[in-house]
């Protein structure tokens, strides 16, 4: 008998990995049955086949007979290893999960915080157990409305499991549970990021074709069914039921849901059957993307404008550069429908040699005044009080003057420390759409190289300071104190040089304030990690979940402080950044900056 057990048991391991789903009952009830005889009902061999045994079957959908068999997994828990043991808390955990799918949401709510609280007692709340408990009771109050919650509950578990290679992915389902509450929040950009993040660990875990993969794109296909995109939602959607058919039967709730999906966006396609839809809309449909801003400039400059420099300006075509840059979202790429209702439309910037001013300058102003102030369906420039100056004709000095203060690159150390961040940002975004004399992008191009590396090295000892002061030392304190007024500051002082640092990392200039911390997605250095923890910062509440925005801000630190040493900036291994700002100070070759306080940038 125990070898027919163990035989039984290999077995189902096998098509658990196969995902042979169906086949498994069964042997299950079999094994389940081999077990009791053998050893008894309350023994941890029948309470291991009980917890798997009764998941198997609340995956399947067979609610009824999971109940039974996750109570009796309960009886067997308290009895061997008593209600104070991380497995019974486990047992809790299984029977809650399948009450939440059953709705019901109290009793599932009252099992999973006494779960966590023996979790807390014995393994701790930074084990990969405390995650996923916490992760499936945030499901349950998204289910129940209570969103802000469920968001604490993601993201507490986002940062229990990042960076573990051995939770790759549970961190992509956690990816998958925060989905839904960014598209109620009207996120749907985000909500898509998030998707496509969490389909790329599947597809890098080698997770095609499982169930998970299968949830996602589930998921995928429905937000491409709410923004209009119905080929793209089909193809996701017909990809996800085939696997759950397949991998689960039927009866699932997985294959039954997404056949419904199925069915409702072949009804937009055409109400043809869902293969004709396909085959008939896959050569029709092209997915519009929002239109950008800097599209629409480069179109109606080449469209509108040039035809008339070429045709009146001829002579001096050959010192003109033209594009788009400076302020104004569309030169950063990050302008959306809500950008529109200002300093939006068709527009472009021209920039010719100071000299050349007083002979064509301001002919060429008056001319492109009478350029058609609409194209295609873009409405006319919409600018704001203080929004004017941004297009038209520049003298190229002028242009650059306007924000770093100087004519041309800037030529000493002191002059580089003067300039603030965001204008170095600020005349090195956008897009050059031609340059016939090479001036002004031969300026653009050495700033777009970054600050000198001794002032770079400079700004990098001084965010550190500040980070340590702010972040490992007053956030904390102003915790205990319940200053949470203060807390607040310290927190925004911290996110703020924090992320300034990743941008000195990566030899880039930090954008203005309101586009820092969407603009680290743009960078290969630490961009999306240090993106996702800030945006955990920021929606974390400071009173309740103090501690764990405590965790934040060192896993923060301690990713720069990782990069540091790649870059050769550190050997200390002292992870209080405060004793990191003079030990980058030391590769400065600058004597006077080399031996200048850490604190001043």
């Amino acid at each position: 008998m125990k070898r027919r057990l163990e035989q039984l048991l290999n077995e189902l391991n096998r098509m658990e990995d196969l995902e042979e789903n169906l086949q498994m009952v069964p042997l299950y009830e079999e094994a389940l049955k081999l077990s009791e005889d053998i050893y008894g009902a309350y023994n941890l061999k029948t309470l291991e086949i009980c917890n798997n045994y009764g998941g198997h079957l609340r995956n399947l959908g067979l609610y009824d007979k999971a109940e039974q068999v996750l109570r009796k997994a309960i009886d067997c828990a308290k009895t061997v290893r008593g209600t104070t043991h991380p497995d019974y808390a486990t047992s809790l955990v299984n029977l809650a999960n399948l009450l939440r799918m059953m709705k019901c949401y109290e009793e599932s709510e009252e099992l999973f915080l006494q779960a966590l609280g023996i979790y807390e007692k014995t393994i701790g709340n930074r084990h990969f157990l405390y995650a996923g408990t916490g992760n499936n009771l945030g499901l349950l109050y998204r289910e129940t409305s209570r969103y802000d919650k469920a968001m604490e509950c993601f993201r507490r578990s986002l940062a229990i499991l990042e960076g573990q290679d051995a939770y790759r992915i549970p961190y992509a389902i956690t990816l998958h549970n925060m989905v839904d509450l960014y598209k109620i929040q009207g996120m749907k950009e985000e909500a898509e990021r998030i998707l496509k993040k969490e389909i790329g660990i599947y597809k890098e875990m080698k997770y095609e074709g499982t169930v998970l993969y299968a949830a996602a794109l589930n998921s995928l296909g429905i937000l491409y069914y709410e923004k209009g995109q119905y080929a793209k939602a089909y193809e996701a959607m017909q990809e996800s039921v085939e696997i759950a058919r397949e991998h689960l039967g039927l009866e699932s709730e997985s294959y039954q849901n997404g056949s419904k999906n199925l069915a409702m966006i072949a009804e937009k396609l055409g109400g043809m059957k869902p293969y004709e839809a396909a085959a008939a809309n896959a050569a029709l449909e092209e997915e519009k993307p929002v239109v950008k801003g800097m599209d629409i400039c480069r179109a109606y400059f080449y469209e509108v404008c040039y035809p008339v420099l070429e045709r009146e300006f001829k002579t001096y075509l050959p010192r003109m550069a033209a594009g788009m840059v400076g302020e104004g979202s569309e030169c950063y790429g990050f302008d959306d429908e809500i950008s529109r209702d200002h300093d939006f439309g068709p527009s472009f910037q021209i920039y010719i040699p100071k000299e050349d001013m007083p002979i064509y300058g301001e002919r060429l102003k008056m001319r492109l005044k009478r350029l058609p102030k609409t194209f295609k369906e873009f409405g006319m420039r919409t600018e704001c009080e203080y929004g004017g100056g941004r297009t038209g004709v520049f003298a190229i000095e002028d242009f650059y003057r306007k924000f770093i203060a100087v004519e041309n690159v800037p030529e000493s150390t002191n002059i580089w420390r003067q300039i603030p961040e965001h204008a170095l940002s600020t005349v090195t975004n956008g897009e050059v759409f031609f340059d016939n004399y090479g001036r002004f992008s031969g300026i653009r191009e050495e700033l777009k190289k970054g600050y000198p590396e001794d002032v770079r090295l400079k700004k990098i000892s001084a965010r550190l300071m500040k980070m340590a002061q702010s972040g490992q030392y007053n956030f904390p304190r102003c915790l205990k104190r319940r200053e949470y007024a203060a807390a607040h500051l310290a927190l925004s002082e911290f996110m703020s040089v924090a992320m300034s640092l990743v941008y000195l990392l990566n030899h880039a200039y930090r954008p203005y304030y309101k586009w820092v911390h969407r603009g680290l997605l743009g960078l290969p250095i630490l961009g999306e990690k240090i993106y996702d923890k800030m945006n955990q910062l920021a929606t974390l509440p400071v009173k309740t979940e103090g501690r764990q925005m405590e965790w934040l801000v060192e896993e923060i630190c301690n990713l720069c402080l990782l990069e540091l040493k790649n870059q050769g900036l550190t050997s200390n291994p002292e992870k209080f950044l405060l004793m990191q700002g003079p030990e980058v100070l030391k590769r400065i070759k600058d004597p006077a900056l080399k031996n200048s306080s850490p604190w001043v940038e």
